[in-house]
């Protein structure tokens, strides 16, 4: 009697803990957001943000690519607001709306923007050159985006109506920090 109660008990622990495992949910995996927007500007490179969250926590890095003077830099940044609102901001701003504009525009010396969204699991890639030339709201829009960026991450490359002697100065200073 014993041994049938034993066994029975057995069995009825092996049901139970299937059944526990069976009803455990998989673990969510964390978020993954990632912008990368660069603007390169006319002869004197540019720059580009990487601002990403993973499982909640938020990074960012300004990348420079000065072709002109032959440096490359990448220093981390914290925007002047928090994280969150300004993402959502950008979204607001539709970040992830823009439509594509590479367009064969007829100007000597110009500058642009080429973007990449990792956002929702989708990724999505879109250029807009000479955007101050367009008149599509996706031309304003990326434009307006780009005085937000040059606001949180104080930077000069991505103002909207960059002044390019201000540009150059800040591409030339980030190098000489690069190489002391």
């Amino acid at each position: 009697m014993i041994k049938v109660w034993a066994i029975t008990a057995i069995f009825l622990a092996g049901i139970f803990s299937i059944a526990c495992v069976s009803e455990t949910e998989p673990k969510p995996k964390p978020e993954f957001i990632e912008l990368r927007l660069h603007r390169w500007t006319a002869l004197e490179g540019g720059e580009t943000l990487v601002m990403r969250q993973i499982g909640g926590k938020w990074s960012a890095m300004l990348i420079g690519d000065d072709a002109r003077f032959s440096c490359l830099y990448q220093r981390s940044v914290r925007p002047k607001s928090e994280w969150n609102q300004l993402w959502n901001t950008l979204l607001s701003k539709g970040l992830t709306e823009i439509d594509d504009l590479q367009q064969n525009l007829m100007v000597e010396d110009g500058d642009g923007f080429n973007v990449e969204i990792t956002y929702q699991g989708t990724l999505k890639r879109y250029s807009i050159p000479q955007p101050e030339f367009q008149t599509s709201p996706s031309a304003k829009q990326i434009l307006d985006i780009s005085d937000l960026i040059s606001r949180e991450f104080d930077t000069p490359v991505f103002v909207a109506d960059y002044d390019r002697g201000k540009v150059g100065e800040y591409l030339i200073f980030n190098c000489k920090e690069l190489r002391k």
